[in-house]
């Protein structure tokens, strides 16, 4: 079983300033600056080695 990359998601909430969002693919709820730091690390794993 592959790790969901969570590249669709929607905004549930917005609560003192923190953006809340869940994966539509795997329906983990997420503060979005989390999700950006789990999103960004992702992509460097999928970039080809030197």
């Amino acid at each position: 079983m592959q790790p969901c990359n969570h590249t669709r998601t929607e905004i549930l909430a917005r609560r003192d300033g923190v953006d809340y969002v869940r994966c539509l693919d795997c329906d983990q709820v997420f503060e979005a600056e989390d999700l950006e730091a789990i999103v960004s690390a992702y992509d460097e794993d999928d970039e080809p080695a030197a």
